[in-house]
């Protein structure tokens, strides 16, 4: 066993809040053609996971530290479907259906492989390959070496030669401990100084209009739109890029900030940007999830002009890369942001652009409030349905091509001059939380003690929220290691991250000493004392 990496870590912590299960699930298809066989393509799959520690990896919670438990061997369910007599429509159909069904069906991540494959066959030497893994062992790079290997397998099982795959200078494991080693001490030091820096008084929420009030417990409901950039800003990109000295990430962000901030008024924006984390070349060929989001807080005040934004989005960018290899949760551990109920800390709004052209099938759950991203000539737009109508959505993509447009070609143009107005009028949420009620009994007693402890409260209710009350998710694991190894009290996590208040932890724990009392021989009483 071994400490899991930070990635690792926020995927398995994230995973624990979405109803939707495939949203930390990364998915990919590849076509396997010649006279390869499904025997070869098992043997394929095997051959990668002995490879790769990743595809042999469970997850455990040890004194309240994640940690990752890697097999030596792992036994492959690969579910084999033969369409091969039927249509062209009824193969599609059927295997959308089944590709489908493989990801939405949940992984338990205490046991390994957290991946699985589906065969399909379409014919005499062709097959189609379904592959679903959960992001805390797989992230969207990896798929590309995923592609790339079991396709070498294959050719070479298939030819009765060595195969031709890249050397792994090291495995996930050694990354994640040294990783840990970089970010100790000074370092890590330096880095929360500066994101303390950059982050002190952020405002808690985005500030753009809410077509329903936020609920209490975070919702990760959605639904995307997605549309064509116009030819003028697509084909203007990279001629800007030019002239400004700036990427067209860089381009394509600033015009994000630029509408966020005509449609909300605000002039302090936070947008969260993922980061590959595969700086150095020995993490390239490697299977895993590296994966970080950086927080990025861009300025918008005294009405900039396009390319005055773009310089101060550039200069934040640059300086974010700099200092990316804070994670995420210590980060939010570091800042103490300012927290309301069911609210993300530090930012709700997410933006990426991706390498290629297109973007998977749809999806149906949301992490973020909006994610705008682009992939070639085309915009994407996840919104979380708990908050935003279709119709509000449909306008922020629209008004994201007309500023574009607009600063485009004429990037003098003051934001207070781009064509994106202000979104409906839509009301901040009321505070949902009910009126204080104290512990009632000697387990919520108890538990308020920790709770109060660990969050560094002076008065906590029954019906308070964890996360609401500002506690995050490393903390709630402290919460649960202190009640086990102070208390001799257990509980699971899944249960805490599914009614994270004071009275649904007591009544868990209550249930748990209950269970225990029936199979105890020693007639010892319990004390939650």
């Amino acid at each position: 066993m071994t400490t899991a990496s930070f990635a690792q870590e926020r995927a398995w912590l994230a995973s624990r809040f979405a109803a939707d299960t495939a949203l930390y699930h990364v998915a990919d298809r590849w076509p396997l053609h010649g006279d390869v066989s499904e025997a070869q393509i098992r043997a394929a799959l095997a051959a990668v996971a002995d490879r790769h520690e990743t595809l042999r990896t469970g997850f455990r919670v040890v004194d309240g530290v994640l940690t990752a438990v890697v097999h030596e061997h792992v036994d492959l369910d690969l579910e084999v479907v033969d369409l091969s007599a039927r249509t062209e429509e009824e193969q599609r159909e059927e295997r959308e259906a089944f590709a489908d069904r493989l990801k939405h069906t949940a992984f338990d991540l205490s046991r390994a492989p957290l991946w699985r494959a589906g065969l399909v066959r379409l014919g005499a030497g062709r097959w189609r390959l379904l592959f679903v893994a959960h992001h805390a062992v797989c992230d969207t790079p990896s798929l590309f070496n995923l592609h790339a290997e079991v396709t070498e397998f294959c050719a070479a099982f298939e030819q009765d030669r060595p195969p031709r795959v890249p050397r792994l200078p090291l495995s996930y494991g050694d990354y994640a401990r040294r990783q840990r080693e970089r970010l100790g001490g000074g370092e890590l030091a330096a880095l929360a100084d500066y994101w303390r820096t950059q982050l002190a008084g952020l405002p808690a929420a985005h500030g753009l209009p809410l077509d329903r009030p936020r609920p209490a417990r975070r919702s990760f409901a959605g639904a995307e739109l997605r549309a064509e950039l116009p030819a003028g800003p697509a084909s203007a990109l990279t001629d800007a890029a030019g002239r400004f000295g700036a990427t067209p990430f860089e381009l394509l962000l600033a015009g994000y900030a630029a509408l966020v901030h005509r449609r909300s008024g605000r002039d302090d924006i936070a947008v969260g940007v993922p980061l590959t984390g595969r700086d150095r070349p020995e993490l390239l060929p490697l299977v895993g999830t590296f994966v970080n989001m950086v927080v990025l807080r861009l300025d918008t005040s005294g009405d900039p002009s396009y390319a005055g934004l773009v310089e101060r989005v550039r200069a934040v960018w640059r300086a974010a890369r700099d200092h990316q290899e804070m994670p995420f949760q210590t980060v939010v551990e570091q800042v103490a942001p300012q927290r309301g109920p069911g609210l993300p800390p530090l930012y709700q709004l997410a933006f990426n652009v991706t390498a290629g052209e297109g973007f998977g099938p749809p999806s149906t759950g949301a992490e973020d409030d909006l994610l705008l991203e682009v992939s070639g000539t085309t915009a994407r737009l996840e919104y979380n349905t708990a908050l935003f109508g279709r119709k509000t959505a449909e306008g922020l993509l629209a008004d994201y091509a007309a500023v574009l447009t607009a600063a485009l070609a004429d990037p003098a143009t003051p934001l207070s001059r781009l064509p994106a107005g202000p979104g409906p009028a839509g009301g901040a949420a009321p505070d949902p939380r009910p009126g204080h009620v104290p512990p009632r009994t000697p387990a919520e007693e108890l538990v308020a003690r920790a709770w109060a402890d660990v969050l560094g409260v002076d008065r906590v209710g029954v019906d308070d929220d964890f996360f609401a009350a500002g506690g995050h998710s490393l903390q709630a694991l402290r919460l649960l290691a202190r009640l086990s190894s102070d208390h001799r009290v257990e509980t699971t996590v899944d249960a805490f991250f599914s009614n994270p208040t004071v009275a649904g932890l007591a009544a868990e724990l209550e249930r748990h000493t209950a269970t225990r009392r029936e199979h105890r021989t020693d007639p010892e009483g319990e004390t939650w004392q």
